[in-house]
């Protein structure tokens, strides 16, 4: 055989084995894990997933908002790795996924930070919210008209709202629609009036928290359920996790991975977060 094609053979010989090595171990050492969703979860997403980057260099997990319903979806149709709600499945939603706990949120019932009111029932907020009750001095407050603000459609949060607070009923025709967690916080800080409701880890002192049926909103009686509004913030994983994925999620459930939970949940402020609703990343959804 000719010098020069033992030389072409060796060549190829060698670039074939590089190439599969790269595979085996740049691969391998290069790992992406996409998450999308509920962003009523996304601050505390954002804080596990760079505590998990910290440890893990080789990995890059990128999380990003919409809300709960997207990141059903997204996850179903295998977009992403990892979907986050804030409400609970249907039957239906959930065939084919599993579902982890990743903690525990309340939802903060908020007024403007001069409201003199301080505390409401579970059947108030009914009542303010399907029209019965227009006036705050029909509970304790000044003689002005209340202006009751929700979520978009699509909102975790509103569904979860809806399913503790109206039951069976439907909004009062005319309620005002915010965009997003921020969007509804924004809102109820400027406008007088105005009572709304937020995952608690958009509160700050913009507008102030009412206690619910006389129980106030901590880490106590959200982690014991005697708060009323309580629900789970979820992620949902096509089938059976493996590799990085599962990896992430277990540490995610572990008691370091909580804790940097609960430090989110309860001592977070909006001052940390930024907020970019054009391009859908960021404390947007719920």
């Amino acid at each position: 055989m000719d010098l020069k094609i033992k030389y072409l053979i060796v060549a190829a010989a060698i670039i074939i084995i590089c190439a599969g090595g790269y595979l085996v171990y740049g691969a391998g050492n290069s790992n992406t894990i996409t998450i999308t969703g509920s962003t009523s979860a996304y601050p505390a997403v954002e804080a596990l997933a760079n505590a998990y980057m910290e440890k893990h260099p080789n990995v890059h997990i990128t999380v990003s908002g919409g809300d709960s319903g997207v990141g059903i979806n997204s996850v179903r149709s295998g977009k992403v790795d990892i979907g986050t709600s804030s409400r609970n499945l249907t039957s239906s939603e959930s065939e084919g996924l599993t579902q982890y706990v990743i903690g525990k949120d309340g939802i903060s019932i908020i007024v403007n930070e001069k409201n003199p009111v301080n505390t409401i029932t579970l059947k108030q907020l009914q009542g303010i919210y399907t029209g019965n009750i227009t006036n705050w001095n029909q509970i304790g407050g000044n003689n002005s008209s209340i202006t009751p603000v929700t979520r978009e459609v699509g909102s975790g949060t509103r569904a979860d709202f809806q399913n503790f607070v109206l039951g069976n009923n439907t909004f009062v025709s005319g309620v005002q629609v915010a965009t997003f967690n921020y969007g509804l916080l924004q809102t109820v800080a400027v406008t007088p009036n105005a009572i709304g409701y937020i995952a608690h880890d958009y509160l700050n002192n913009q507008v102030k928290q009412l206690e619910v049926n006389n129980i106030q909103l901590t880490q106590q009686t959200v982690s014991n359920g005697s708060y009323p509004l309580t629900r789970q913030l979820l992620f949902l994983v096509k089938e059976t996790p493996n590799g990085s994925v599962k990896d992430f999620i277990d540490f995610s459930i572990s008691p370091e991975g909580q804790s940097i939970v609960n430090n989110v949940e309860y001592n977070y402020t909006t001052s940390n977060i930024v907020y970019n609703p054009t391009s859908g990343i960021g404390p947007s959804g719920g």
